[in-house]
């Protein structure tokens, strides 16, 4: 058995979870904004962030934790 006593459990405030599909939504949302007013930076950062969140989705992981 494991002994937790002398642990605290408690969640640290800084630390929040995502939906990952939402934030791909957001994510692509924003790419399309930025690719509509020809800024390209942005609109490669922004796909990139949202092709990230649709393979977490993709491999089943619903949420993650922002740091």
């Amino acid at each position: 058995m494991i002994n937790l006593n002398g642990r605290d459990w408690t969640p640290l405030k800084e630390v929040s979870l995502i939906d990952c599909y939402t934030e791909y939504k957001k994510m692509l949302n924003l790419h399309l904004d930025a690719d509509f007013d020809d800024k390209m930076e942005l609109a490669i950062f922004y796909k990139g962030k949202a092709e990230h969140y649709k393979t977490l989705f993709d491999e089943g992981i619903e949420h993650t934790v922002n740091f």
